[in-house]
């Protein structure tokens, strides 16, 4: 068992979570919402209101107290009873849930779940933006049904939003609604057939000759060489910004890079090749510091000094317009594509996807095949030496 405090609308609620399912009661406490950070990680912290802080805080060491003696459901409402009013009831006295398990609406989900401190919090909260601003609040869980998948995708046609943020949008949708079910506060299972197209924004990768010119080049000024050693970091390590960026000398072992991905939470090991760990060292031992945006930025200037100007085929999508033009390639390239060069790079020589996979983290051959978008002239090129065409 576990258990926090929110707030609505000045309104202090004790939340349990135990075994999957979450218990809500109002403690009977208020406090103004500018006296609550609900950022911090203490309760201490989230309160500052020295009126409500030791009958608040009583809650919670009640609740601590009994906390290890939640085995069933009844426990848990006899321990929400005693941590709130002080007063244990007897086991032989019914407790109904009902005095303290609340389904919770749609909207009271959806806003604890927009809050959620984690990796993908920004997105989860313009999601919720979205929704409120295309479909307003005056729904609930059996509300989102296939007329409403229709309206919002045509809602977001209409205000130009770009294939991948639809489908971005539809599909933190559909794991609400799928988290929401498994929780028992609703039986809706329209959600699982809503279907968004999906398209790659960023199919660029360098090939092993530009790869040559990024190592060769010569920096015309500090972020130049910040640019190309960390993006050259990215194409050795085949991981993502969130990880190349972090990389360290600490992090490798027996010649091979230990990293967690930030973004999936899964254990990865990479073979620490002799050129990432010359940037490493050459850069105090640790990546060198330079912002996404900024890497974006400084890392089409040193392609297009490197002279990595090959035509590329872009199409961008608003709304239902497609539009397509032909572009050098230095200019699509981007944080992005240091690791896709590094997989599509892994891939060329022959290695086995399940292999690739253990290293990029893909979690299905499908995914990697879509993702690895190698041209026809490099697919001849790695089948040229298969035994069917001798």
């Amino acid at each position: 068992m576990k258990h926090s405090f929110s707030i609505d609308k000045g309104s202090i609620r004790m939340v349990v979570s135990h075994k999957g399912k979450l218990y809500r009661r109002a403690t009977g406490l208020t406090t103004d919402p500018a006296l609550w950070n609900k950022e911090a990680k203490t309760l201490a912290a989230k309160c500052r209101d020295k009126r409500i802080w030791p009958e608040l805080r009583a809650i919670h060491l009640r609740a601590a107290e009994k906390q290890e003696e939640a085995r069933t459901e009844q426990d848990v409402l006899r321990i929400i009873e005693y941590a709130i009013t002080g007063s244990m009831p007897s086991e032989s006295a019914k407790t109904t849930p009902s005095s303290a398990v609340c389904p919770l609406t749609f909207w009271e989900y959806f806003k604890e779940w927009s809050e959620q401190d984690c990796s993908q919090k920004r997105q989860k909260k313009l999601c919720y933006n979205n929704i409120v601003r295309f479909m307003g609040t005056d729904f609930d869980w059996d509300d989102v049904d296939s007329a409403f998948h229709f309206r919002l995708v045509q809602k977001m046609q209409e205000a130009n939003f770009g294939i991948n943020y639809q489908w971005k949008t539809i599909s933190q949708l559909k794991t609400v609604m799928n988290e929401g079910r498994k929780l028992k506060y609703h039986h809706n299972l329209e959600f699982q057939d809503f279907k968004t197209k999906r398209e790659d924004p960023d199919t660029v990768y360098l090939t092993k000759d530009e790869i040559e010119l990024l190592w060769e080049y010569e920096p015309k000024g500090e972020l130049d060489r910040k640019a190309r050693d960390l993006f050259l970091l990215g194409v050795y390590s085949c991981a993502r910004f969130s990880d190349y960026s972090r990389l360290s000398m600490d992090m490798i072992h027996d010649g091979v890079v230990h990293f967690t991905q930030v973004k999936t939470a899964s254990s990865v090991m990479v073979p620490a090749s002799p050129r990432l760990i010359a940037i490493l060292e050459r850069n105090g031992g640790a990546a060198p510091h330079l912002e996404q945006q900024h890497l974006n930025e400084w890392i089409k200037r040193v392609c297009r000094d490197c002279g990595i100007d090959t035509p590329v085929e872009i199409t961008t999508s608003n709304g239902l317009k497609h539009t397509t033009e032909v572009r050098p390639k230095w200019k699509c390239v981007s944080s992005h594509a240091a690791r896709r060069s590094g997989i599509v790079g892994l891939y060329m020589t022959g290695i086995p996807l399940k292999q690739v996979m253990l290293i990029s983290g893909h979690r299905d051959e499908d995914s990697l095949r879509h993702y690895l978008r190698i041209t026809k002239e490099e697919n001849a090129e790695l089948l040229k030496d298969n035994p069917f065409f001798k």
